[in-house]
C-alpha cells in the first residue's frame, strides 16, 4: 500500500471515530437536559456545569488519545519514525502496533497481525501534561450564556406578565429544547476539540511536522470552507490565521490533519474547498457566504 493510501485510510478512520465520540456527547447532553428542571439552571448553575463536564470530559480524553494515536501513525507512515506519548516512552514499535493503537483508541475491534519492521520512537513528546481546565471553562461558560441567562430572561418575562411560576410558561418546553440543542452542540465541540488540539499541539512542538490543515466533512459552513481552502499553511502559533484555524464551532464536522511530507496529496474535500474559493470568492464575505449556503442547500 502506498504511503498516501495508508495515510488517507488513517485519516478517514480518525474522522469517523471523532464524529462518533462527538455524536455520543451530543446525545448524552440532550438526555441530561431532558431530565433537568429549568429552575435548576438558576439554583446552582455551577453544579450543573460541573456534573455535565464530568460526562463530556470522559469522551474528550478519549478524543485526545485518539488524536495522539492518529498523529503517531501519520508520522510513522510518512517519516518511518514516530513520536512518544506518555504510555510508550521511548519504546520502538511497528506500523501494525500503531494501527492497533489507533483502532483501540477509536473503539474498533479490528486488529492487524504484529509487524516485523521496527519503527523508532523519539524520546521527546510534543504534548504537555493534560488538565481539564480549558474544557471546564468552556462548559461553565456555555451553561452561563446558553442556559442560565436564558432561563433568567424567561423568569423576568414571566414576572412581567404576572405569571405565577416559571413552570406555567407555555414556551417552557420550547425553551428547554433550545437549551438542550445548544448545549449538545457545545458538548460535541468540546469533545472533538480534544483530538483537534493534540494535532495542533503536536505540529507546534514536533520538528518533524511540516504543517497542519483543516479538512471538512464535505458539508461545511462558509467559514470552514474558507479556512480549508488555504490548505496546509498552518505551521505554528505565529502563523497568520492560527487563532482562526483552531476555532471549531458547535456542530462542526471539520478535522485537523497533520502534514509530514511535501508529497502529501490533499483530500478531495480540501481540493473541493480550493476550487470553491477560486470560483466564488469575489472579495465580498457576504457574497461568499451566500454562495456556500446556496450550494449546501442544493446538495441536501
Amino acid at each position: 500500500m502506498s504511503k498516501q493510501r495508508e495515510s488517507d485510510r488513517a485519516r478517514r478512520f480518525f474522522q469517523r471515530a471523532q464524529a462518533a465520540l462527538g455524536a455520543e456527547a451530543y446525545r448524552q447532553t440532550l438526555q441530561r437536559v431532558e431530565r433537568t428542571n429549568p429552575a435548576d439552571f438558576l439554583k446552582d448553575p455551577l453544579r450543573w456545569a460541573l456534573e455535565w463536564h464530568q460526562d463530556i470530559e470522559v469522551a474528550r480524553k478519549k478524543s485526545r488519545r485518539l488524536g495522539q494515536s492518529y498523529y503517531r501513525l501519520e508520522r510513522a507512515i510518512w517519516l518511518d519514525e514516530t513520536i512518544n506519548h506518555d504510555s510508550s516512552f521511548g519504546q520502538p514499535t511497528t506500523k501494525a502496533e500503531l494501527w492497533n493503537e489507533l483502532y483501540e483508541a477509536g473503539g474498533s475491534n479490528q486488529r492487524l497481525k504484529p509487524g516485523t519492521v521496527t519503527i523508532p520512537t523519539k524520546n521527546e513528546s510534543p504534548w504537555a501534561d493534560y488538565t481539564g481546565d480549558k474544557s471546564l471553562s468552556e462548559a461553565t461558560t456555555a451553561v452561563h450564556f446558553k442556559a442560565e441567562r436564558r432561563v433568567r430572561k424567561a423568569e423576568r418575562e414571566a414576572l412581567r406578565k404576572q405569571e405565577l411560576t416559571l413552570e406555567s410558561l407555555d414556551e417552557l418546553d420550547d425553551l428547554l429544547d433550545s437549551i438542550g440543542t445548544n448545549l449538545a452542540g457545545e458538548a460535541q465541540s468540546i469533545v472533538e476539540d480534544g483530538g483537534r488540539d493534540v494535532i495542533g499541539e503536536g505540529v507546534d512542538n514536533d520538528p518533524g511536522a511540516l504543517a497542519y490543515m483543516r479538512v471538512t466533512d464535505g458539508n461545511a459552513c462558509y467559514f470552514c470552507v474558507m479556512l480549508a481552502s488555504r490548505g496546509a499553511v498552518y505551521r505554528s502559533k505565529s502563523t497568520a490565521g492560527h487563532s482562526q484555524i483552531r476555532k471549531f464551532h458547535p456542530n462542526c464536522g471539520c478535522s485537523a490533519v497533520p502534514i509530514f511530507s511535501r508529497k502529501y496529496d490533499y483530500p478531495q474535500e480540501t481540493k473541493d474547498a480550493v476550487a470553491l474559493w477560486k470560483e466564488h470568492w469575489n472579495g465580498s464575505m457576504k457574497d461568499w457566504r451566500k454562495a456556500i449556503e446556496a450550494l449546501n442547500m442544493k446538495n441536501r
